[in-house]
């Protein structure tokens, strides 16, 4: 759902990047680029001997790689391709979709993942005090496009702690804001936090705790993703997070729908059997891998927590800047934790929402290089009885 290619920031062609996922087994892969879609004539200069181009074209022969003189010597023009032009190579129905999608990215790090569009969106501008109305006007902006095109893309807030730009407090401030990335691959995001600021999951418990207490019944929900813009070295790599959907059909619109519903979990590596949820129980069981081990958590905050917050403080006693504020422990608490393959948890009544966190025993690796970059982990997205009662 965050993939970059040459079209912006990213180290490879398009094609190349739709081959991979294909070839590691993925249903479906969204292009992401920076504020652009992969739509009309790009041409991009390039050495003659450039990794990425000699293996593009190895993959795709000479005859697919349009090339023309670059002013520089010892250098090539070559044109990218739009998706329309190379769709039909790779898409098979019921096997594998790609969709267009976008980083709406704007200035002080505010990034908006949007998918399954025609057009762009253009970033919203602000002052690096207006960040809560940058996003809200990009909500607004997403949710104008749907209704004028019928298009099911829905906004998701993009890493964050990248700079550490967005605070839970701006998350809540955005009322409308419903999906955010809770685990990006890229390995400058500070996805795990830091000694003052908190981690992402953290941040999703102040959201979801804070919002359901105070009667904003919209669930905040977790994506993982790659965000991958390296393919022949290490960095941001591909194959670091995903989501797995229960969908129908492979198409944009029902992966998109599933996805609005919150019927879809997160991954960077476990992968899970089953879900279920009736209103008052929800239920989990692994798919497990020989040799490895699981700890399944249920994560959830208790009506009548204590919503007192106070600012974090520098060595010095002065409050740190644009820094999520802290709060307490009955904030976001393992509720429950089983290490069986199958486990589930009973609501007994007071719990405003409960998520579940898998770790498992094996490595999580960089698909490129082979390094170990964590444990691989799934996050199942949050379960709210009296919203589940209501729309049932």
């Amino acid at each position: 759902m965050h993939t970059h290619t040459f079209w912006s920031d990213g180290d490879d062609f398009p094609e190349s990047v739709a081959k991979w996922y294909k070839d590691h087994g993925y249903d479906f892969l969204a292009f992401t680029d920076h504020n652009v879609i992969l739509e009309g004539e790009r041409w991009r200069s390039f050495p003659e001997e450039h990794q990425a181009l000699v293996k593009y074209t190895e993959l795709f022969g000479e005859d697919w790689v349009e090339t023309r003189p670059a002013d520089e010597e010892g250098h090539v023009q070559v044109k990218l391709k739009p998706l329309d032009a190379f769709r039909d190579r790779f898409e098979e129905p019921g096997e594998f979709l790609l969709m267009m999608g976008n980083e709406i990215t704007a200035r002080h790090a505010v990034h908006m993942l949007a998918h399954h569009q025609n057009e762009v969106i253009p970033p919203a501008e602000g002052s690096v005090d207006e960040k809560v109305a940058m996003i809200q006007k990009t909500i607004e902006r997403l949710e104008r496009y749907r209704q004028r095109t019928g298009r099911k893309t829905h906004p998701v807030l993009a890493h964050p702690n990248f700079h550490w730009a967005i605070t839970a407090e701006m998350m809540l401030k955005a009322k409308d804001l419903r999906f955010f990335e809770v685990y990006n691959g890229h390995p400058a995001v500070n996805n795990e936090g830091s000694e003052i600021r908190p981690d992402t999951e953290r941040i999703w418990d102040i959201v979801l705790s804070k919002r359901l207490a105070n009667g904003n019944d919209n669930i905040l929900y977790g994506l993982a993703t790659d965000d991958a813009h390296n393919y022949h070295s290490g960095g941001a790599t591909p194959g670091r997070g995903w989501v797995m959907v229960r969908s129908e059909e492979l198409t944009p619109d029902n992966i998109l729908d599933a996805i609005n519903r919150g019927d879809f979990y997160a991954s960077s590596g476990v992968t899970l059997k089953e879900i279920h949820f009736d209103g008052e129980r929800l239920e989990v069981e692994i798919k497990p891998e020989d040799g490895v081990e699981y700890t399944t958590e249920y994560i959830g905050t208790r009506a009548g927590f204590d919503a007192g917050s106070k600012p974090r403080l520098d060595e010095s006693g002065e409050e740190i800047p644009n820094t999520t504020r802290a709060y307490g422990k009955d904030l976001g608490e393992v509720l429950a934790s089983s290490t069986d393959l199958k486990s589930s948890y009973s609501f007994s009544g007071d719990e405003l929402y409960v998520r579940v966190r898998i770790t498992s025993s094996k490595d999580q690796k960089d698909r490129i290089t082979g390094e170990v970059i964590g444990k691989q982990r799934a996050w199942v997205q949050p379960a709210v009885p009296e919203i589940t009662k209501a729309y049932r």
